[in-house]
């Protein structure tokens, strides 16, 4: 982990982030990085911002199995849940169309969250 990934972990975790675009670069790879315990809060700041740049990302994680989220205890559902926000937030066509792709997914946690977040979508904002 480099140190400037270091030092926006901790300062996600003091609540003290500035976002600028080469922040929304670091907290992209860091959504899929398994070497720390803040991908919630990465996923919850990913949503805010709304960046396109971040939709491969949340794919990478969708294709993970999350098995580098293992110590959330929680189930895929739940987990689905922090990166159809993310997609729905971002609101383009691209986005739309993975949560359209993961709602035929094998994984029932992942399906059963893209089917919810895909009846959510409002077809005219995209």
């Amino acid at each position: 982990m480099t140190r400037e990934q270091i030092k926006l972990l901790q300062d996600i975790e003091d609540g003290e982030i500035v976002i600028d675009e080469s922040k929304v670069d670091l907290l992209n790879e860091l959504l899929v990085s398994p070497k720390h315990y803040l991908h919630q809060m990465i996923a919850m700041t990913l949503q805010q911002i709304k960046s396109p740049s971040t939709i491969p990302f949340v794919k990478m994680a969708l294709d993970s199995n999350f098995d580098y989220l293992e110590y959330t205890c929680s189930d895929h559902e739940v987990i689905a849940k922090w990166f159809s926000w993310i997609l729905f937030s971002i609101n383009t066509k691209e986005a739309i169309s993975l949560i359209e792709e993961y709602s035929k997914c094998s994984n029932e946690g992942i399906r059963n969250e893209m089917r919810y977040r895909l009846r959510k979508v409002n077809p005219s904002n995209i």
